[in-house]
């Protein structure tokens, strides 16, 4: 499983910027919510890449070698 990171940046003027590295899918916007919940309204969510990717585990990756 690749690590999970959250890089958290708050400007002057007390805006919160939240980027989730090492998450696919919806597991960034899980790991975001407890913290979106805290702070605030969200103003603006910009997905990375990785949002549109699925995680393949090893097991499934061993069947794909396997085919």
């Amino acid at each position: 499983m690749e690590m999970q990171e959250m890089e958290i940046t708050i400007d002057t003027e007390g805006r919160i910027q939240v980027t989730v590295t090492g998450a696919h899918n919806t597991e960034c916007l899980e790991l975001t919510k407890k913290l979106e919940e805290a702070t605030g309204v969200v103003e603006e969510r910009i997905y990375l890449p990785a949002y549109y990717e699925h995680q393949v585990s090893e097991d499934q990756n061993a069947r794909i070698r396997r085919s």
